[in-house]
């Protein structure tokens, strides 16, 4: 429908990424971010740190297949999620720490003054 464009592109957004349900806290001299990324693995997330923005994203396929006599089953399924989420302090992505634990993802980041952009390595707790 014209002049529906964002709506349109939103809907379509939410039907091709899988939301992340994230909690942002911040301490004294800390931004703590919970994601919830269930059935995500290490290798399969990348995490982007910037001064007052954190993005997650990531992609897994899984693939299936059973013989049963002549016919052969197969399934694929792909899921993929992404996050933006604007900090409420701006950080240091140098100092930053990632963990995944049950299917959360724990990011640890110390607030700065003195802002730097970067990737995050994610480490299994």
């Amino acid at each position: 429908m014209f002049g529906r464009d964002l709506e349109n592109w939103f809907k379509a957004e939410t039907e091709l990424f899988h939301p992340v349900h994230v909690n942002v806290a911040e301490a004294e001299g800390t931004v703590t971010v919970e994601a919830e990324v269930p059935g995500f693995e290490v290798k399969d997330l990348e995490v982007t740190l910037e001064p007052q923005r954190l993005i997650i994203s990531g992609k897994r396929e899984t693939k299936e297949e059973t013989q049963k006599g002549k016919t052969v089953y197969n399934e694929q399924c792909s899921n993929e999620i992404f996050r933006a989420i604007t900090l409420p302090a701006e950080v240091d992505a140098s100092k930053a720490t990632a963990t995944l634990k049950n299917g959360v993802l724990e990011l640890r980041v110390p607030k700065s003054a003195k802002a730097t952009t970067g990737r995050v390595e994610v480490k299994t707790a």
